[in-house]
């Protein structure tokens, strides 16, 4: 009896010790706060005492268990250190990374993807040296959910970067952006970025209209997603990066991103942001409306997932392809305005190509790349549709610039009709091709400003699938982590009693 008693008492006390609940992974939808403010702080690259509140929201190695470190960072923890300051108001975000590190290499000012100039195109390679990278989602993520992260490099969230250049320039890039803002412009926000060489620190700080940051609500209570990743390095001689939260560097996952909440406004009340109309080129021509079209997000830029790139020099598409996308070479029709002719095709199977073709003045190159599965797969299947001999009208990009590209660009078949065109376009100008949100891969050294395509109702009903969708997650996260715990609680309640139970019938049995 007392033997099999004693068996009850060990299998109770290790019933007990698996029905505690594993600790939470910090560096996985964190929730935190950003706290109004009344005073609004000065962007002028210093943080000064109270400016963000009594505290910073978090600092590193402080509070290492929301940060992930991993094969990117070859620092120790005595190498550096950062802090970092959040706040808002009604009209603005604010945020500011304050770096401790002997470390801090400029950005230089040459020619990153060999297209023949150094300008915006070039700024996407920062994730090399010195910098901030950031993601934030229109609302709140759910890791598990595919709120705002639909494929390994593309999504419906905003992701920026911030460095200073050589000349001590403040640079900022965005990556990606969110299907209801294609027209965000961070060269629109306000930056500062400082280096003291002498104390050793580099601030960053930014402040960021609400109608221009790809955030759907603010107010009290209002939510969004946000995630980071800071770089104090030269990243071919030693990577130095590290990020809060699990979704920027490698593979994006913006469903990972903190949850921040904003609190601490006079009023209670939550408002719809009102994002920027995208700028649009001019009226479609008829030609087009009824078309198979390629809506095209860039010029001049490295091919990432689920994205379609024009090139106004074909030779660099070598440079710029990942080896699985579809390129296609365009040679111009005499005698016809912005219509061009297929000369060659060449689809990847993870080799990085060439045109076989020689290649003359005037020709351009488009590519276009699709997992088969994400958001931009009937543009490529349109692409790898197309053969030599077929023409193409070009509409939206100003070649003479080489770096302008409106939200309604593409290519179009011209005698190639759809019943499901790649973009549907209206016959009011208003009409818009819908942004095709995809990031960068920080690691490619892929730069990108992509502006893909929808109608002002798609991204209406874009914003609000979102917005419902991420509400929806929120709860049901919620429930389904009160549901968890009351089992718990009861497994707890239930293994004490059992081991009272089985305490009481020894000393009873003693008695005897």
């Amino acid at each position: 009896m007392k033997k099999l008693l004693a068996f009850l008492l060990v299998a109770t006390m290790i019933v007990a010790m698996f029905a505690i609940p594993a600790a939470a992974d910090d560096t996985v939808n964190y929730q935190e706060e950003f706290k109004y403010t009344d005073k609004a702080p000065k962007v002028d690259g210093k943080v000064n005492k109270g400016e963000y509140g009594t505290r910073p929201i978090h600092s590193y190695p402080d509070d290492k268990e929301q940060f992930v470190d991993t094969e990117h960072n070859q620092y120790s923890e005595s190498d550096w250190d950062f802090e970092f300051y959040g706040t808002w108001d009604k009209d603005y975000i604010y945020m500011a990374w304050v770096l401790n590190t002997e470390t801090h290499i400029c950005i230089p000012e040459v020619d990153q993807n060999a297209n023949g100039s150094w300008g915006e195109e070039d700024y996407g390679y920062m994730w090399m040296y010195s910098c901030v990278q950031f993601i934030f989602t229109p609302g709140a993520p759910a890791k598990g959910e595919t709120l705002y992260q639909s494929s390994q490099y593309g999504g419906d969230y905003l992701e920026v970067g911030l460095a200073l250049t050589a000349e001590n320039n403040p640079i900022r890039i965005a990556w990606s952006k969110p299907v209801a803002a294609s027209a965000l412009d961070p060269n629109e926000w306000d930056a500062s970025i400082v280096r003291d060489d002498a104390a050793k620190t580099t601030t960053y700080e930014v402040r960021i209209p609400w109608s221009k940051s790809g955030i759907a609500k603010v107010g009290n209570g209002a939510q969004f997603g946000f995630t980071y990743a800071v770089a104090a390095q030269e990243y071919n001689t030693k990577p130095g990066m590290i990020e809060w939260q699990n979704g920027v560097l490698s593979a994006k996952d913006a469903d990972s991103a903190a949850v921040i909440t904003l609190t601490g406004a006079p009023d209670e009340g939550i408002s719809d942001i009102i994002p920027e109309t995208p700028k649009t080129e001019g009226t479609l021509p008829e030609a087009a409306k009824d078309a198979v079209q390629i809506a095209i997000d860039g010029v001049n830029m490295s091919i990432t997932g689920e994205k379609a790139y024009l090139y106004t020099n074909p030779a660099t598409v070598i440079d710029n392809n990942n080896g699985w996308a579809t390129s296609i070479l365009l040679a111009p029709v005499d005698g016809e305005t912005d219509v061009y002719e297929v000369v060659e095709t060449k689809t990847g199977s993870g080799e990085k190509f060439s045109f076989d073709s020689e290649i003359a003045d005037g020709m351009i190159a488009i590519t276009v790349h699709s997992d088969g599965t994400g958001v931009g797969q009937d543009r490529s299947a349109a692409a790898k549709a197309l053969g030599v001999g077929d023409k193409l009208g070009l509409f939206g990009v100003d070649l003479e610039k080489a770096d302008t590209v409106y939200t309604n660009a593409m290519l179009y078949v011209i005698g190639g009709e759809t019943e499901d065109p790649g973009v549907d376009n209206s016959e009011d100008v208003s009409t818009e091709t819908s942004e095709d949100v995809s990031t960068e891969t920080s690691e490619d050294a892929s730069t990108e400003v992509s502006e893909d395509a929808s109608t002002e109702a798609s991204e209406d009903a874009s914003a609000a699938t979102s917005e419902e969708a991420s509400t929806e997650a929120s709860t049901d996260a919620a429930t389904t982590d009160e549901e968890g715990s009351l089992l718990w609680l009861w497994i707890v309640i239930g293994v004490v009693v059992v081991a009272g139970v089985a305490v009481a019938v020894v000393v009873v049995s003693k008695k005897k």
